[in-house]
């Protein structure tokens, strides 16, 4: 997928900052510092008394509190510090929208993390308008009716790791396996540097649209991590008799049981979420660093 460079006048940034990881507002009171006067700056009203609280009531004068609807949906940029579940949860909140993500890494790897805390400096870069931005396909997962979107994965297993469990894997209404094993995860591009490549999956550049289909602990040899078009449609039907019901856990923020004979359908979902690109280097060079470096 081809990454466009953006020049244009933004106005409005968004800042999420993360509770867990950034609990003085320290970095999150650095990027105010350096960009309040280049752009509209935007947090949520619900951290309103605590930023003030940490910061003094002058940061008042250079950002808006607003709701949390308006912070993932309002800003040209959304700026999230935190860990990958920060910007993974930020991301699911701006799918479909205009708003590209960028993360300041506060965590232990922070693989989705354009920046760390110490490289501020290139946010200059996002107000000129200065940017790549790159698009990154999700994951429709459509279970009675209903359809949850993932951006790193969907994972079907039983309740204990202790229990292995069958299930029956289809594309395009053709039966590729039935497996014996923890489970099955699904994931995009960008979450087969997750818990898939965990599992001994395949990596797969994230400008790619394609599923990856990854067993967990499979008792088979023949049993190997697939990759399928984006175009096709996967179904995973629990066919595991001695247990109540499996699970489906959806980047690990949403999960749905499914009984035996039910099943999940796996599509290249209709939404898109953007992440920005500051740095050449590209994927590979990202790759090599945070998982090499960061253990």
């Amino acid at each position: 997928m081809i990454c466009h460079r953006m020049v244009i006048d933004l106005k409005t940034i968004g800042i999420c900052p993360s509770r867990t990881n950034d609990i003085d507002f320290l970095g999150t009171s650095r990027v105010i510092e350096q960009l309040y006067d280049k752009a509209i700056l935007i947090l949520p009203e619900s951290l309103e008394n605590a930023v003030v609280s940490a910061m003094g009531d002058y940061v008042r004068e250079r950002v808006r509190f607003v709701s949390e609807d308006e912070l993932y949906t309002a800003p040209d940029v959304l700026i999230v510090l935190g860990g990958d579940g920060s910007i993974l949860k930020a991301a699911r909140r701006c799918a479909g929208g205009d708003a590209a993500i960028l993360g300041i890494n506060l965590g232990r790897i922070g693989y989705m993390a354009e920046l760390e805390i110490d490289e501020l400096s290139l946010l200059d870069r996002i107000a000129e308008g200065d940017y790549r931005v790159e698009k990154r396909m999700m994951l429709e997962a459509t279970i009675g009716g209903e359809r949850l979107y993932a951006l790193n994965e969907a994972v079907l297993g039983g309740a204990s790791i202790f229990r292995i469990v069958e299930i029956e894997l289809y594309c395009d209404g053709n039966l590729v396996n039935r497996y014996r094993a923890d489970g099955l995860i699904a994931s995009t591009p960008t979450g087969s540097t997750a818990y898939s490549m965990s599992a001994g999956g395949a990596v797969v550049d994230p400008r790619m649209d394609a599923m990856i289909v990854t067993p967990i602990c499979s008792h088979s040899l023949s049993a190997t991590p697939l990759v399928f078009s984006a175009e096709s449609e996967l179904i995973m039907e629990n066919v595991t008799e001695r247990e109540e019901q499996l699970y489906l856990n959806v980047d690990g923020c949403e999960m749905r049981t499914l009984a035996y004979g039910e099943t999940v359908t796996l599509r290249k979902g209709d939404k898109n979420v953007n992440f920005i690109r500051l740095k050449d280097g590209g994927f590979y060079q990202v790759l090599r660093h945070k998982m090499a470096d960061k253990h």
